[in-house]
């Protein structure tokens, strides 16, 4: 059995040779006439899966080591008998670090939201809920909106008008076009000008969920707000003056950890060999890349323990700097896949433990079990 594995999902060969022969290929530029006689597609969310890539194929399986399905016909999979799967939440902790380091990166954010600042988050998914999660568990308020969770889920949803009163805006939704709550383009111009005086916008879901002329038009009107963009309308292709108006912009690596990347081959190959009715072997992280990380959170204001953190694991700032110059390049959409497909290795906060004599100090494992999502029962990784 052949199968066509986007040659950029990390560990794909190692996962998926145990149930046939892998190809590997180019995901964004993949071709009908590439596929052959493969019955199992493996991607990610650069390749659109449809009617115009399947069809006459030998198809039978379809997974996507990413959390989103916006990329896929499910209708299409669906009446032509073709099995899928995705991997909801497999990337959700490296996406929140990011969240934190961008957090962390602005000047005088931290302080303000752990002083009663308040963070509003659309869209309370495995990303969002999590992002929310270990920001209150650090101790700062949080306004959440999303039309689709139990009410009785979360204590602290809100319409979304009421989010305007927060300071820091995250974006968690997928990227629907239809039903009652379509996300694309949810914001208008007129909602987010009613923001706070100095708010920053964090985009970490999915681009088309704001729409780029607006955020253009909003920046003329407010340069006071403060952009934060992993993911942009049109990507590969990237509008530079709106990456000129962020003060972060990266190339959609949010969710870019090895950790996140081999949980959703990890969750992608146990559906594929249940469809198969074969068993699977337990796929981790590559031996040299186990280590955990140590970090050590110094002895400053809890301010600093979580910024010297943070940035132990993840800073944001290196990216946006990599970015930046790709976006001098002569070809820049080239460049954007360049930096995702050489990004280096990062591993997520909640991998990590606290050097020695900090696992000593009851204040220092709980602010650290906070801030990484590790829970205190049974440890913290100590």
């Amino acid at each position: 059995m052949k199968i066509v594995v986007d040659e950029n999902i990390l560990g794909a060969t190692a996962a998926f040779q145990q149930f046939g022969e892998v190809q590997l290929c180019q995901g964004r530029t993949l071709r009908s006439e590439t596929l052959g006689d493969a019955e199992v597609l493996i991607v990610r969310s650069v390749t659109p899966v449809n009617a115009d890539l399947l069809k006459g194929s030998q198809v039978k399986f379809v997974g996507s080591c990413t959390i989103g399905t916006d990329h896929m016909d499910l209708d299409y999979l669906q009446e032509h008998g073709i099995a899928y799967c995705n991997a909801p939440g497999s990337n959700a902790d490296s996406v929140v670090d990011y969240v934190l380091s961008a957090m962390v990166a602005l000047p005088g954010l931290l302080t303000r939201l752990l002083n009663g600042e308040r963070a509003g988050i659309i869209g309370l998914g495995n990303v969002g809920g999590r992002v929310a999660a270990r920001l209150r568990a650090l101790g700062i308020a949080c306004d959440g909106y999303d039309p689709f969770v139990n009410p009785e889920q979360y204590d602290f949803l809100q319409n979304l008008e009421t989010l305007q009163r927060c300071h820091v805006i995250c974006m968690h939704t997928p990227l629907t076009i239809s039903g009652p709550y379509p996300s694309r383009h949810m914001l208008s111009l007129q909602w987010l000008q009613a923001l706070p005086q100095g708010a920053t916008l964090i985009n970490a879901g999915r681009g088309a969920a704001l729409d780029t002329d607006v955020l253009l038009a909003l920046k003329q009107q407010r340069n006071d707000i403060n952009l934060v963009l992993d993911v942009w309308e049109g990507e590969p292709s990237v509008n530079r003056q709106l990456a000129e108006q962020c003060v972060f912009a990266t190339p959609h690596i949010a969710g870019y950890s090895a950790d996140g990347k081999i949980n959703g081959v990890g969750q992608v190959a146990k559906v594929l060999a249940d469809f198969l009715g074969r068993p699977v072997m337990d796929f981790t992280l590559p031996a040299d890349m186990l280590e955990t990380p140590k970090i050590a959170l110094g002895q400053g204001c809890q301010e600093d323990q979580i910024r010297h953190a943070v940035r132990a694991i993840y800073d944001i700032r290196d990216d946006d700097r990599c970015f930046r110059q790709t976006l001098k390049s002569d070809n820049p959409a080239a460049g954007f896949d360049l930096l995702r497909k050489n990004y280096p290795l990062r591993r997520e906060l909640k991998t990590a433990s606290l050097v020695d004599k900090q696992t000593r100090n009851a204040s220092d494992t709980h602010l650290f079990a906070a801030l990484s999502g590790q829970s205190l029962v049974g440890g913290i990784g100590i």
